[in-house]
């Protein structure tokens, strides 16, 4: 990606109350997986702010704040999504020279910020496709589970991993509403 010297929404205007003596930080979110994420932003007290849903490979221009911590999940099972092979992005300002003759002069810049799937042993990936099949094809999940003839070890992770996409899917479901 080219620089590209960021440009803030407020024309001029200076940050105001709680704004004031935060740092504007300009990113630019790109989704590199075959997934639809769901953005959030932390700000205050750790509470996840639902932010946008982002398409496979598309992109968003997003000004934040150096305060704002931004987390990433997948639209239909909420597992987090990395960048950097971290769970929680913190922005940082990029300021380069605006020209050559004033080394000085330093203007922002928009980074580029690539989100990217986990890595993840083969267990861990068998699992979540196993429990993602049950979601879309089973009424009883639960019960396809307990009749497997696999170790009870197997069974306890697949049984969180339903409880942990079903649990997404409801609260999800009720921040898209808003």
């Amino acid at each position: 990606m080219a620089l590209q010297i960021a440009q803030n929404n407020r024309d001029g205007q200076q940050l105001v109350g709680a704004d004031q003596g935060k740092v504007e930080v300009y990113v630019l979110f790109a989704n590199t997986t075959y997934r639809t994420l769901d953005l959030y932003w932390v700000c205050e007290r750790d509470r996840e702010n639902m932010y946008l849903t982002l398409k496979p490979f598309e992109e968003v221009r997003v000004n934040t704040f150096t305060t704002h911590s931004w987390l990433f999940r997948d639209y239909y099972t909420g597992e987090r999504m990395h960048v950097r092979s971290q769970r929680i992005f913190q922005p940082i300002r990029v300021r380069v020279p605006k020209n050559q003759h004033s080394p000085d002069q330093l203007v922002d810049v928009r980074s580029e910020v690539l989100i990217h799937f986990p890595m993840r042993s083969l267990r861990e990936n068998c699992l979540w496709l196993v429990a993602r099949w049950l979601i879309r094809t089973s009424n009883a999940p639960r019960r396809i589970i307990h009749g497997y003839h696999i170790p009870s070890t197997l069974k306890q992770q697949l049984l969180s991993l339903l409880t942990c996409i079903e649990s997404y899917s409801r609260v999800a479901g009720t921040r898209r509403r808003r």
